[in-house]
């Protein structure tokens, strides 16, 4: 990061029907990557509102009041760190999903959360290392992984 900066984002596990939604993300060496709709926070913004909005940019769904699950530390090379904070959301309607921002067709897909355990990018691979699992409706524990 820009000055020995760590950057913050949000990163969003998006809930439909006991399915979540998980996007395909082309590194810098062409190989495509499972992630998790999100994005860096902007100043003077939550991380909530950070989750809702990253979602409905990348997404088109709106999701309906997002729970703080995890937080990551993410070494993505020598000089480059941020910090993700993950947030569990149910969308509203699931019919509103489009590929937003120049994203290949099969940018995002609804599957199972144990479907997807290969060719993860860096901050999901940390998440799935945490044995957070979705739709763990009561008493929900953050995970973390420094």
């Amino acid at each position: 990061m820009a000055g020995g900066r760590v950057a913050c984002g949000v990163a969003v596990v998006v809930t439909w029907r006991e399915l979540v939604l998980f996007g395909r993300r082309e590194l810098d060496d062409g190989r495509r990557v499972w992630q998790l709709p999100g994005g860096w926070i902007e100043p003077g913004e939550s991380p909530p509102d950070a989750a809702r909005r990253e979602v409905l940019e990348e997404t088109g769904l709106e999701i309906v009041a997002p729970v703080f699950v995890a937080v990551t530390s993410n070494l993505l090379g020598p000089d480059e760190q941020s910090i993700s904070l993950y947030f569990e959301a149910e969308c509203r309607d699931a019919a509103r999903l489009s590929n937003r921002q120049g994203q290949p067709d099969d940018s995002w897909q609804w599957r199972q959360w144990h479907d997807v355990d290969d060719d993860l990018y860096l901050p999901l691979h940390l998440l799935r290392q945490t044995n957070y699992q979705p739709f763990c409706r009561v008493n929900l524990p953050t995970h973390f992984s420094f």
